[in-house]
């Protein structure tokens, strides 16, 4: 009986059909008729392994989770020394981490090649509403911990009934995107258990977590009702600007039209149809290369004032670490970066020390618009706060040199002033250097000697 119980177990993760057509039965379905018929005796056993696989799930993400928390703040500290100490002695900067890198744990072998049993899971979920004993309703509030079963698990639950569903269900809610397919089921059941306002309202006050909060004010706006207590759109304003700076194209639409809709973001980009805009990229004449553009110089303009403001509230550090990878590699935070620079003392020092910190990650062959680069970075030479820091940005990597030698006439022309305003005695000769040994010189020598 138990072997015969536990092969019926393992056909619940074959829900696949071969090719026999739409007539065919998966041997998923054919288990799940075999253990309805042998009745409830047979729910222990599955909820048992239900119980085993979700917690076995959840030990292997406990475990990753540490591993990656210690990577995260390995970087992150090696990001601040950079910022600190000058990418060009990274070796130099080990002496000065709090976790020596020496010391990084790895993920266990285990952990290394884990699959996620999730058909088993989901097919487990499934016989135990099927069978319909309300003696599973406990495992079911668990499954909706595991993302993988969120939607099995909410559509379970209506057919039964568990003490504290609301807050299970809010849970699951908070941990995906208004755009999963197990969205929905959640908010029927979230109907179905009679949610209030004043739960869902309760739920996203405790939450801090940026794509949490949007999910929580989905429900809101979804949530029958008079419509009292729902939050205001810009509520969620922090939380829209950090997904906007998400690494994936996909991913940030969403927010920045959003975001363009509560009419939170400055006027900054060049034309509302430029690279990073927020329109619909399935529209028609939309190419599909903005798929892969970063965003608008406004979003990140935006998220600059809010990481410096310690915003969002324990999300602040990864905010300032996706604006430090903009910053590298999209060229709308050029403009973001002089934006903040330009207000030179009208800005809050917290937002002009992390512009700062920006600037010194920008890469001169990259900056679309040196010229107002150069004048916001120049006039806060003579403001004190600003001063050292922007002395750093424009050293950097020898960014003036190379706007001194720079094809546009007008821009070597002014970073030839600005040179001459803040150059000492060693910083000539370090350009005298470098205009000897860049590129091509030798070659031009070599063609005046010959005609002379």
């Amino acid at each position: 009986m138990a072997d015969d119980v536990g092969e019926l177990i393992e056909r619940l993760a074959l829900w696949r059909t071969g090719d026999g057509g739409y007539d065919e039965v998966s041997l998923r379905e054919r288990a799940i008729v075999t253990l309805q018929e042998r009745g409830p005796e047979v729910v222990p056993v599955l909820v048992d392994r239900l119980d085993a696989l979700l917690a076995d799930h959840a030990a292997h993400l406990e475990r990753v989770g540490a591993v990656t928390a210690v990577w995260d703040a390995w970087y992150e500290e090696g990001d601040a020394l950079v910022d600190e100490h000058g990418v060009g002695r990274v070796f130099e900067l080990e002496r000065y981490r709090t976790v020596p890198s020496d010391s990084l744990p790895q993920r266990e072998p285990r952990d290394e090649h884990y699959q996620d049993p999730y058909d088993l899971k989901q097919g487990l979920v499934e016989a135990l509403r099927r069978i319909g004993d309300d003696r599973a309703a406990p495992v079911f509030g668990r499954a909706l911990r595991d993302r993988a079963c969120i939607l099995h698990a909410a559509t379970a639950l209506r057919g039964t009934h568990l003490d504290g569903a609301v807050l299970a269900l809010l849970d699951a809610a908070a941990g995906i995107e208004p755009d999963d397919m197990a969205f929905p089921e959640v908010l029927r059941a979230l109907e179905h258990y009679g949610a209030t306002m004043a739960q869902v309202r309760a739920r996203f006050e405790a939450e801090s977590r940026p794509q949490a909060r949007v999910s929580l004010m989905h429900v809101m706006k979804k949530l029958p009702g008079d419509g009292s207590g729902r939050p205001a759109d810009g509520e969620i304003g922090d939380a829209l600007v950090f997904l906007a700076m998400s690494r994936s194209a996909t991913d940030r639409y969403g927010p920045l039209r959003a975001l363009k809709a509560l009419g939170t973001l400055d006027p900054l980009d060049a034309s509302p149809g430029e690279a990073g805009d927020a329109r619909d990229p399935w529209a028609p004449g939309f190419g599909g290369a903005v798929m892969d553009a970063p965003p608008p110089a406004a979003a990140v303009h935006a998220a600059i004032v809010l990481a410096a403001h310690g915003k969002p509230p324990g999300h602040d550090g990864e905010l300032r670490r996706r604006l430090r990878h903009m910053a590298e590699n999209a060229p709308s935070a050029a403009r973001a970066v002089t934006a903040v620079l330009a207000r030179g003392p009208r800005a809050a020092d917290a937002e002009l020390e992390l512009a700062l910190r920006l600037a010194l990650r920008l890469r001169p062959d990259r900056v679309a618009e040196h010229l107002p680069l150069l004048r916001a970075l120049h006039g806060l030479t003579s403001y004190p706060p600003g001063r050292s820091g922007a002395l750093r940005a424009l050293w950097r990597d020898g960014m003036l040199f190379v706007l001194m030698l720079h094809e546009d006439p007008a821009l070597r022309a002014e970073a030839r002033a600005v040179f001459d305003d803040v150059a000492e005695p060693a910083d000539r000769e370090r350009f005298a250097e470098y205009e000897a040994l860049r590129p091509g010189t030798w070659g031009r020598l070599m063609r005046r000697f010959k005609r002379g």
